[in-house]
Formats: C-alpha cells, structure tokens, sequence
C-alpha cells in the first residue's frame, strides 16, 4: 500500500505544470490591440484549460521597454520593428490583424466622406503652413463644400521621442518638412499650437466637443464616436475611405515574409482601392526564451488567435488578416513551435 502511495504522489508531482497549475504568458503595449488580444486570451483559456495569457495595454514603448527588461513575455505595436532592430535585440514579430489610422473633422454642414485631404496638405495643416478651413488648397480638393472662415484647431496625442507611428510615416513620405522636423513620429514640439491629449478616447473626445478641429485615430475606434472621417487622396490618385476592403487592399499590395522580419509598411500602398493610412498591430516577443514553455505557449497562443480569431476581431472592430497572409504567418509559427 505504502508503494502504491508513493507512485500515486509521484505522478501528482510530474503532471506539466501548465495543467496543475497553470502557465500564465504577460504582455502589454499597443492599447489598439488591448481589446482584441484580451478577448483571445478568455477563448484560449476555455479551449485551453490552465493556460493563461493577460495582455493590459500601455503604449507601444513602454511595452517594448518592459519586453526588453525581460518583465513580460511579448508586447504589441502599431508599427513593425525593423529587421535591424529585431536582430539587435533577439526579438521576432508576426502581424495579427489590420487596422487604420483616420484623420477626423468636427465641421458643421458635412457629411461623412465629403471632407477630402490628400497627404502634403494634410500635413501642412499639422505645419500650420494651412490655418484655415477656407485656405484657397482646400478649397480647391473640395470644391462643392462651403466651408467657414475660422482657424483649424489641430488634436493630437503625446508620442514618444524615436518611435515610428503609423501617421507619422505616411507624412514625413508626402511632406520634406514633416521629415526634416519630426521624421516618421508625432513626438517633440509641433511648429503650431495644438491642444494635446494622451489617448485615442481623449482624443476622439476632445475633437466631439471642439468645434473646427482635426485629428486622428484608429478608425475602428472614431466610427464609435461618429466623427467625420476625412477621405484621402491614395498613391493611385483616388479619394478613398477606410474601410476593411480598403485597407485589406493595402494589406494584399505588400510583400509579406518572416526573412525580412514582417517590418510591412502599409501606409501609402499601391492599389486603386488602397487605404493610405493602413497599418497592422504586430505581437514582439523574444527569439528565444529562458522559459521554453512559456514562450512555446505564447507561440500557439498566436497560431490559435490567427486561425480561429476571425469573430472575435470583426465583432471588436478589427480586421482579419487576408488569407494569404494567415497562411504565410501560421506556417512560421508551427516552424517556431517545432523547434526545439
């Protein structure tokens, strides 16, 4: 009997320990993908009992900041690391779903999709080259529009000093200005007064209730708040609204592969359809992993997210990657969980 005990207390001891008691994988950054990578989480840990990932959004950086510090075990961004740096700091990246950014309006007697920019003139407006509604070159790409004669108020979000976001690229390509003051970021001082705010909820808030402002934001999130999304002139020369074909356009105009690190740039795409402001959230995490369970866990976490996610990204306001690209991801990522 005594024996039989001892075998019984040994097989207790050896079950894996993500199913006694559980294996926990942490993230953070990108509050974009806050809602999306938190809903996943819930499913995963239905379909996988004792598995758990949490995942509190931050900001892009901070999350990169505690990945490398080695505090959780991925972040999140809205823009894709360069190869450089992925190899620099023994990271790798996958895209997990599509996005937009939007610029957005508060003018009285326009509907959504009047309104029309293309990129250098947006970003002269955020110059303060532009400072009215009535300047003779908007005008000119709004022609059937009257519009007021008052100063733009310009929103827009604090950003980091050196991280690349996803508005700041697509102006520092249309704009040497742009480049030369502020290169492909929103951080540092603007050359015009702006009223600053510290996230897309706020931002969006502050440009309900401020009458002739600008700003921007992802899109999912501005059509909850029924702002005036801006149509954009794209690279093929058509004013464009965002939209999940317009931006799966842009998403099936890019080359994308696991050689190059997946660093995609969808801003400004090729492709009569193509959103200009096109992005896709990405998960970083280290190439190798002191814990080989838990980065394993994380790696079929994103495998399960990308295969089965659809509803809950479309339901949440996201868009799914394109076949194509799904595919190309989850074959890297069985690639990954294979290695040993």
């Amino acid at each position: 009997m005594k024996m039989n005990n001892l075998k019984l207390i040994l097989a207790l001891v050896v079950i894996p320990l993500n199913v006694a008691w559980g294996l926990e994988v942490s993230g953070t950054g990108s509050k974009i993908s806050e809602s999306l990578l938190q809903e996943w989480g819930k499913v995963y840990a239905t379909r996988f009992p004792g598995s758990v990932v949490k995942y509190k959004g931050s900001s892009p950086a901070e999350g990169i900041r505690r990945l490398l510090n080695n505090e959780v075990d991925f972040c999140s961004v809205d823009t894709p690391l360069s190869l450089d740096e992925l190899k620099k700091n023994g990271l790798v990246q996958y895209p997990l779903v599509l996005g937009g950014i939007a610029p957005v309006i508060n003018l009285p007697n326009v509907s959504p999709g009047q309104f029309r920019l293309d990129a250098k003139t947006l970003a002269d407006i955020f110059l303060g080259n532009i400072k009215k509604w009535s300047d003779p070159t908007i005008v000119l790409l709004n022609p059937t529009l009257k519009l007021p004669d008052m100063p733009i108020t310009i929103i827009h979000r604090t950003s980091p000093i050196g991280l690349s976001t996803v508005i700041g690229e697509y102006l520092s390509k249309a704009h040497p200005q742009w480049k030369t003051l502020k290169g492909d970021t929103m951080a540092g001082n603007w050359p015009i007064a702006s009223i600053v705010v510290n996230d897309p909820i706020e931002n969006f808030q502050m440009i309900q209730k401020t009458p002739y402002s600008i700003g921007y934001g992802p899109v999912a999130v501005a059509s909850k708040y029924g702002l005036l999304y801006v149509k954009m002139k794209n690279k093929a020369g058509f004013f464009i609204s965002p939209s999940d074909d317009s931006i799966s356009s842009a998403a099936l105009n890019s080359k994308w592969v696991m050689s190059n690190g997946f660093d995609v740039d969808l801003t400004d795409q090729s492709g009569n359809a193509s959103w200009p402001l096109s992005m896709a959230s990405f998960v970083v995490m280290r190439n190798s992993n002191l814990n080989v369970a838990r980065r394993k866990e994380l790696l079929k976490f994103l495998r399960y997210g990308i295969r089965f996610g659809t509803l809950n990204a479309t339901q949440g306001g996201y868009i799914q990657l394109p076949d194509v690209v799904k595919i190309t991801v989850r074959s890297n990522l069985d690639q990954a969980i294979n290695e040993k």
